[in-house]
């Protein structure tokens, strides 16, 4: 099973994730999607996001921009981040189950792309 956060606004992808106020999980399998919830998280501080997330056995996190500090945090628990994503939840999870998030589809205006890490 694979867990992916989508971090969450307005049913849209947050623009920014380190003031993002709540998260979306996408548990999958082979498949197909096994469970979807909404989730807030209860505290702004880096580390503590991290944790819940890693707590949640999070595979990988969606999200718009995100800070270094951020991104560091969440790579240290093994958490892969695929940042400055753009765009309604539902677009977003079909380009996760169709394996084409980091075609450029879906990148931020202005950005040079999706990053993964």
């Amino acid at each position: 099973m694979t867990r992916t956060v989508i971090s969450l606004w307005n049913g849209r992808i947050a623009p920014v994730f380190d003031v993002a106020r709540n998260f979306w999980v996408v548990e999958t399998t082979k498949e197909g999607i096994i469970a979807q919830y909404e989730r807030r998280f209860p505290t702004d501080d880096a580390r503590e996001r991290a944790l819940l997330l890693a707590t949640l056995q999070a595979d990988h996190l969606v999200c718009g921009a995100i800070t270094r500090y951020f991104h560091e945090a969440l790579t240290e628990h093994g958490i892969q981040v695929v940042s400055f994503v753009a765009g309604e939840l539902e677009q977003v999870i079909q380009a996760c189950m169709s394996n084409s998030l980091t075609d450029g589809h879906l990148a931020m205006p202005g950005c040079h792309g999706i990053k993964q890490n």
